[in-house]
């Protein structure tokens, strides 16, 4: 087995692991949040880490404990400073930055993140 397809097969579990702690959350935190642990485990193991959705909503900042969006993290729109991420175990808040992107066409605003384009890179 070659090294792509060992990767493949890692993203592919990630991807399962979070579906599975985003669709648990609801009745079962404890297993949402092992769900969230081994998913980064296998990242940490195959230097997959830089996938954006994993670092920013899965894992605390500070604390380090695995974090399920709606249970265990809140989101907040911080007016003209961008997305507020809350830990509700330790307290900490994460900024996600938006910027308002001048258009052409005067009295059109648009909105967009710094990591927009990285989002599942």
């Amino acid at each position: 087995m070659g090294k792509r397809m060992v990767m493949n097969i890692a993203r592919e579990r990630i991807d399962i692991l979070l579906r599975l702690a985003l669709e648990t959350a609801e009745s079962d935190l404890s297993r949402a949040e092992s769900y969230a642990k081994l998913a980064w485990r296998i990242a940490e193991k195959y230097n997959l880490r830089r996938k954006t959705v994993l670092r920013r909503y899965f894992r605390c900042s500070k604390c380090k404990s695995p974090v399920i969006p709606g249970r265990s993290l809140k989101i907040r729109v911080l007016k003209d400073k961008g997305v507020g991420l809350i830990c509700l175990k330790c307290g900490s808040v994460k900024l996600i930055p938006v910027f308002r992107e001048k258009d052409k066409n005067p009295g059109v605003e648009a909105y967009s993140t710094r990591f927009e384009s990285r989002a599942y890179g």
